[in-house]
């Protein structure tokens, strides 16, 4: 009976389909119409399962029907497989009713409504009843907004953003509310670093090996809950890259250039045909820039003012670097809700770096007494590679499902360079021969992430959370300095400056979630634990600087929805922030000989608790966003600097007593007039250090702010104009991410300090940048940028101690005038690699040109 009920329902099924396909009127102009709208995108699905009320079972043969609110107008229809599936693509946006028909069974009606910011929905089991009467709607609406923000989580969508086309995901970060980024691409999040991930994992990449188009969104997580890693003490930083699983083709090719030589190029393309959706890109990025720097320096050699030495040091250096950044994947749905995915990353690097620095010498009376002159030219390289393996499966119950990642990143890195050291009189008149040095770096790292996550709703409002993971790291780096003998001309090897080391590290946490609601109220309590373990050697030397021990790491949060779109939310969570390798390392840098630097392999974890007070209100045009918050950390990682020998300075990291740091942050989105969009972050904040190091206190306080102005203006004929404006005001200066040192050899003079001493002078800086789309669809566009429009973007640190006084300025190139042009180019067809029927129409085809999706 059922096959001939199958049979029957086919037969009408393909009759009506037939009907629809008859040819409409057309307009020449445009082509086919749907409701007096040129070219629609059919781009929607919606899938599901049908399956018998009382028993479970699917139910096979059953007729599903798409059909247009407005008119009752056939859109589409399909039996539902023997497992009881069934996928609609190609749909139109715009509201519809899905009608569900089976003997013996009463119909299915659902409403939905396909958006931009719907297009695939899960309508999950429907379940058929005989001799029941049931009515069931979806509704789906919304826009996509400036900035979202959920019970943990906040995402800043900067796919529009102009001033980073053809960039890194530096110029990316530096237009996101709320986050700094220093001269050396080291990113601050209310004065604090975050841990920076890619696609939600750790990754070994830098931010300026990541092209600004590749990235899609930045999700800011400045409390994360225990769902996340612990590590980091602002949060974490999470950079979304593109990808998109349209039918059919699109993708979209770009190309740049910029003053000082500069150059960027590359494109994306995504191809989905019914199971399978493919995805590549590539871009390239060279982008040479020049930096100087001055050191002025006094030291106090008894204590005393007038017992004192001057040096004056002056720096310029260049630096030819070329990005290549590779990704293609693969996305196989085995069925409407199982689907594995496949990546790989392919990212390469060649640098020419080369600095000069000369340096002055002087007694307490001024009088010069002697210089030097520096010269170093090193060459340096580095491949990365990371594969991706991802399953997940959802089920008919709404947000439920379970997921499962692999991970593994291979990376290598070498560096050839040479130092040529000339001694001077004080007339600048060279002093016997110049000493010559040569290095060589090698190094490998392995980084591989093993994760499971389980999401299930329980109840009407709660959802369960849990999931695991383990992170191994393995690193090994060989630095080996060699001087040239003055008499026989040979390289000897120096053992006091070379080193050979290597490292482990291995994570393994767990983590359980549990969110709720209760009226208004929402609630959120989670534990994570994390076991561990690391264990060093240099040269032979074994060390473990950290007790393998697990450590737990609660989170709270809490939320109250009030009246008029407001809402309210409170939370706490636990942070860690281990030591890395190049903190670790017990190696002394003396690639600039009066400012050297030497790792810690006694260096113990900071931890943070971290509370945070927000309130939200929605309106028509506006979003707001405000937080107070607090941090509280204890065995803060820093940096001193004390002098050794007559004008030398040796800065090492330590474990500070303990730090607090407490502030209010503001984020508006506004609409001034149609056509006109400001969005504006103000951070105030207070630190509070201190630090007991070689027998000495240091306390350092101070109050500063932080804010920054994105204005974006439409104008006629598809013009857009952006100015993004910063501003930090005067801060105590605090240690940046990642620490000091660059694995033996490398930084010198050109690495920022970072120190708990001290203080960092205010600067701002000014962008700006228009763009014109043209062609049909606004397929084309180019784009003009000007970045740091007032040259006024650079670095100046300033100490005071009772051994030395300093000042300290860096400016690197950061007034750069840049045209980019960008093409799109897409197809959106289901039936792409199969071959039409003659009499078949181009309505379910709609050439590229949707303006609400980005490619």
């Amino acid at each position: 009976m059922k096959k001939c009920y199958a049979v029957l329902a086919g037969l009408l099924l393909w009759q009506v389909h037939t009907h629809a396909q008859t040819p409409r009127a057309t307009n020449p102009q445009q082509g086919p119409t749907q409701q007096g709208r040129p070219n629609m995108p059919q781009i929607g699905h919606l899938y599901g399962k049908l399956v018998d009320a009382k028993t479970g079972k699917p139910i096979e043969y059953a007729s599903v029907t798409l059909l247009k609110q407005r008119d009752s107008a056939l859109v589409t229809g399909m039996l539902t497989k023997p497992n009881g599936d069934f996928s609609l693509e190609n749909l139109p946006f715009g509201p519809m009713i899905l009608r569900v028909n089976f003997m013996g069974y009463t119909s299915v009606i659902k409403k939905v409504v396909i958006t931009g910011q719907a297009i695939e929905q899960d309508l999950g089991n429907l379940k058929m009843q005989p001799n029941v009467k049931t009515l069931q709607s979806v509704e789906v609406t919304g826009q996509k907004s400036a900035f979202t923000m959920g019970i943990d989580k906040k995402v800043f969508n900067v796919d529009r953003n102009l001033s980073s086309v053809g960039g890194t995901a530096q110029d990316v970060l530096k237009s996101v509310p709320a986050v700094n980024v220093d001269l050396d691409g080291n990113v601050t999040v209310r004065n604090a670093s975050p841990n920076i991930f890619v696609d939600g994992k750790p990754s070994t990449l830098t931010l300026d090996q990541i092209p600004a188009d590749a990235i899609e969104s930045i999700e800011l997580i400045t409390n994360p809950s225990a769902k996340y890693d612990a590590e980091g003490m602002s949060g974490i930083l999470n950079i979304v890259l593109k990808k998109n699983r349209k039918a059919g083709f699109n993708g979209a090719v770009n190309a740049g250039v910029g003053t000082g030589n500069k150059f960027n190029g590359g494109g994306n393309i995504n191809i989905r045909q019914g199971k399978f959706n493919v995805f590549a890109n590539y871009n390239i990025n060279s982008n040479h820039n020049w930096a100087d720097g001055t050191t002025n320096r006094s030291n106090y050699h008894s204590g005393v003012a007038k017992d004192t030495s001057y040096l004056l040091q002056n720096s310029n250096s260049t630096t030819k670097p070329l990005f290549q950044f590779g990704r293609f994947g693969l996305d196989y749905m085995l069925d409407n809700r199982n689907t594995i995915s496949v990546s790989q990353n392919i990212v390469a690097g060649d640098f020419k770096n080369q600095e000069d620095l000369a340096s002055t010498f002087s007694d307490r009376n001024h009088t010069i007494t002697s210089k030097s002159d520096r010269l170093n030219n090193n060459n340096f390289n580095f491949r990365n590679y990371t594969t991706a393996l991802s399953f997940k499966h959802t089920y008919a119950k709404p947000n439920k499902e379970w997921t499962a990642d692999i991970n593994y990143n291979r990376s290598s890195n070498s560096r050839n360079g040479d130092y040529l050291t000339q001694a001077q009189d004080p007339m600048g008149q060279p002093l016997g021969q110049a000493m010559l040095q040569n290095n060589t770096t090698s190094g490998k790292t392995t980084f591989m992430t093993f994760q499971t996550d389980y999401s299930n709703p329980i109840g009407k409002n709660g959802k369960l959370e849990l999931g695991a993971k383990a992170t191994v790291r393995d690193y090994t780096s060989m630095y080996n300095v060699f001087d040239k003998d003055t008499v026989s001309g040979n390289f000897i090897p120096n053992p006091l400056l070379s080193n050979n080391y290597k490292y482990n590290e291995e994570i393994y946490a767990g983590y359980a979630n549990f969110a709720n609601t209760i009226g208004n109220f929402g609630y959120q309590a989670g534990l994570r634990v994390e076991q561990y373990v690391y264990a060093g050697e240099n040269e032979g030397a074994k060390y473990k600087p950290t007790k393998a021990v697990p450590g737990l790491y609660p989170s709270l949060f809490l939320s109250e929805k009030l009246k008029h779109d407001q809402e309210l939310q409170l939370n706490y969570s636990r942070r860690v922030n281990r030591p890395n390798f190049f903190q670790l390392i017990p190696y002394r840098d003396y690639s600039d000989p009066q400012n050297q630097r030497e790792g810690n392999p006694n260096l113990k974890p900071e931890y943070t608790n971290s509370f945070e007070f927000s309130y939200v209100k929605n309106w028509a045009n506006s979003n707001f966003l405000g937080s107070v918050y607090f941090r509280n950390t204890n065995n803060m990682i820093s940096t001193i600097s004390t002098p050794i020998g007559a004008d030398t300075l040796l800065t090492q990291f330590i474990n500070a007593n303990r730090s607090n740091s407490y502030g209010a942050e503001l984020t508006l989105k506004n609409q001034v007039v149609k056509g006109w969009d400001l969005t504006s972050n103000v951070n105030l904040y207070q630190t509070d250090m201190k630090v007991n190091a070689n027998g000495q206190n240091y306390n350092n306080s101070g109050f500063s702010w932080f804010a920054k102005i994105n204005s974006e203006t439409k104008l006629p004929a598809n013009f857009t104009v952006q100015v993004n404006a910063t501003y930090q005001a005067p801060t105590i200066a605090l240690p940046a991410s990642g620490g000091g040192g660059r694995g033996g050899g490398g930084g010198g003079f050109n690495q920022i300090p970072s120190t708990a001493q001290g203080t960092i002078k205010g600067f701002s800086t000014v962008d700006i940048a228009v763009k014109k789309e043209f062609l049909k669809n606004k397929a084309a566009a180019v784009t003009l940028s000007l970045s740091d429009i007032f040259n006024t973007r650079q670095y100046e640190l300033n100490q005071a101690t009772p051994e030395f006084a300093q000042d300290y300025i860096r400016k690197r190139e950061s007034r750069i005038l840049k045209l980019n042009f960008s093409y799109r180019f897409g197809k959106f067809d289901a039936s792409l690699f199969k071959k039409k029927k003659k009499d078949q129409g181009n309505g379910n085809d709609m050439q590229m040109g949707d303006p609400t999706q980005s490619f």
